[in-house]
């Protein structure tokens, strides 16, 4: 549990609770009213573009305030839609990126119902006291305060609000018809539709069922244990599908201390001294932090935003909300920790194609103009990122990131869903990053990291228990390894292979045209050598049971010589032979184009 000698004064005293609502039955003409509201931001959109006003943050800001008022999945789909910065510029992204799940509480007779229905037993004896007043509310779910009864440990207490669950299906299953629907007309492909469906089912699963958070929240307590940042504990004992408990942390909410930044610097300043807080180490803790959950631990809190992040006394920091977390495949772990190391090395053109390589594809163009302009944005960022007294908006590297991002779009080369979640993540902490440490050096701080991530690769290396499960790998492992190593060497071999996957599919498409006109021209050969057969014989005077007027027709061709009609013959034989030819090559794939496997 926190020690209470880390807790900090209260920073804000009077927080806000939020109201309490009837709860809305879910409604059987839904998808109605869905199409209505949508349709309606539509056409204010379109009045907005047409208008003198119209701006990527005014459009973001009337979406935004439409999915609000929706609530639910059409929250996540507004924090999906300010991911796409492949898609939609920063400006845009930036707005919705701050969209916030904010609701009206629900009563506190579907809350005790709730507990008692899915834990089993009576409220009085779970809880000493409990807060029937929701101390914070959104749309999926809302939060009370209480005590356990057993434990005697204040707690944060996490209901599902009712009907939410009904809600929601009938809300992505709506987004399903829209997702087919624009994926079978051709609209707007760079979407990639079918990846916002899966992403939206997968938030479903994870967001409805609060067992998934309470097993997040466990792996990130031993994780992030190491890192000098506490977690709250979870009681998997009182967690269900609609209830989560976990310990309450008092302590300050960065997104305090972002307001009081502006509304009361001076009371701020007082805040942190008299808790002992230096902003500069709570940044750089943050960074490393997020740097080792990348890079080592490959789990990662996915929404550091800082209503997410909380100040303790000396520095000490605790994270909450782990109902987004991330991590990636394999492959894409080491291209990106590549990257970053390439980048870390001033190796821009290495780092370029490593970030090309991240994509889901490559487009059948030349990549090379897209690959320079990488790597010469890149130089130019490096130089502003170790650049004093420039904003840290410019320096920082999620803003390297979304650049990167936007330059693939310009070539219209989509992002992998894996690197627009990480990019998130850099993002939304640089919110906090740029209040705590506005002078933070990237690469100094990579070098930092590196140092240290070494230090404890070492530490790890040196345990006898390491170097004899090391070895038993090593024997195990040793060809894989060795492939690995020859595939990491040789990554341009990667860019030829998709490049020729779709030149392959150019030259099919290609060949399925070629194969149609030599069929056509074909026939086409065959109708005229059959006319010439025909000719030829009534000018050798063979009886033909032709009408009279097509027997005129053949008279009044001029004669040849029988040698002349050899010729034509052969000619036309050997034109038919080879346009057979040409149409079974193309009609044999093997023929085409070796495939590239």
């Amino acid at each position: 549990m926190l020690k209470k000698k880390w807790i900090p004064t209260p920073l804000v005293r009077d927080r806000q609770r939020p109201q309490v609502a009837p709860i809305e039955r879910p409604r059987r003409l839904r998808p109605i009213v869905l199409a209505w509201t949508l349709t309606g931001m539509l056409l204010r959109l379109l009045r907005l573009r047409l208008s003198k006003d119209d701006s990527p943050a005014r459009r973001a800001l009337l979406i935004r305030e439409v999915l609000e008022r929706l609530g639910g999945l059409w929250v996540k789909v507004g924090q999906l839609m300010g991911m796409r910065r492949d898609l939609f510029s920063p400006e845009f992204c930036d707005v919705l990126s701050a969209l916030q799940d904010h609701a009206t509480g629900f009563a506190f007779e579907h809350t005790r119902r709730t507990i008692e229905e899915d834990l089993g037993r009576p409220l009085p004896t779970i809880f000493s006291s409990f807060d029937e007043v929701p101390f914070a509310a959104a749309s999926i779910g809302q939060i009370h305060r209480a005590v356990l009864r057993r434990e005697d440990v204040a707690v944060a207490v996490k209901i599902r609000r009712p009907t939410i669950a009904e809600t929601m299906r009938a809300d992505i299953r709506f987004v399903s018809f829209v997702c087919r629907t624009a994926r079978r007309l051709g609209i707007f492909p760079s979407a990639r539709w079918d990846d916002l469906q899966r992403e939206l089912s997968k938030t479903l699963v994870e967001e409805l069922d609060y067992r998934f958070e309470a097993t997040a929240i466990k792996d990130m307590r031993k994780l992030l244990k190491h890192h000098g940042i506490y977690v709250p504990k979870v009681f998997p004992t009182y967690a269900s599908e609609r209830v989560l408990v976990m310990e309450f942390i008092r302590g300050a909410l960065m997104s305090d201390v972002l307001r009081l930044e502006h509304q009361d610097p001076l009371r701020l300043t007082h805040w942190l001294a008299e808790n002992r807080i230096d902003k500069e180490k709570v940044g750089r803790k943050l960074f490393l932090s997020l740097a080792r959950q990348l890079y080592e631990d490959n789990y990662f809190h996915g929404d550091l935003h800082p209503g997410n992040i909380v100040l303790l006394r000396k520095n000490r920091i605790a994270l909450i909300d782990f109902g987004s977390v991330g991590w990636l495949e394999a492959g894409f772990l080491r291209q990106y920790n590549d990257m970053q190391e390439a980048m870390g090395m001033q190796q821009y053109a290495k780092a370029a194609d490593l970030f090309l390589l991240m994509g889901p594809e490559l487009p059948p163009i030349d990549i090379e103009p897209c690959k320079i302009e990488l790597a010469d944005f890149l130089r130019g960022w490096s130089l502003r990122a170790r650049t004093p007294n420039l904003p840290y908006s410019e320096r920082s590297m999620g803003y390297a990131l979304a650049q990167m991002v936007q330059i693939l779009n310009s070539y219209r080369i989509p992002s992998a869903w894996a690197f627009l979640r990480v990019n998130r993540a850099q993002l939304t902490l640089d919110a906090s990053l740029r209040a705590l440490d506005n002078e933070l050096n990237y690469f100094a701080m990579m070098r930092r990291y590196q140092k240290e991530a070494a230090r404890r690769r070492v530490q790890r290396a040196m345990t006898a228990e390491h170097i004899g499960r090391q070895a038993a790998n090593l024997a195990i492992e040793l060809p894989a390894l060795v492939h690995d190593g020859i595939e990491r060497s040789f990554y341009e071999l990667e860019h030829v292979r998709r490049r020729a996957r779709h030149f392959q599919a150019s030259v099919d498409k290609a060949a399925v045209v070629g194969s149609m006109f030599v069929a056509v021209l074909g026939l086409l050969a065959i109708v005229a050598v059959g006319a010439l057969i025909v000719l030829h014989l009534r000018q050798s005077g063979v009886p033909l049971p032709f009408s009279d007027g097509m027997l005129e027709l053949l008279d009044s061709t001029p004669p040849l010589p029988r040698e002349v009609w050899f010729l034509i013959e052969g000619f036309a034989l050997v034109l038919l032979v080879g346009i057979w030819r040409v149409r079974s090559k193309l009609r044999k794939p093997e023929a085409r184009i070796v495939r590239v496997r």
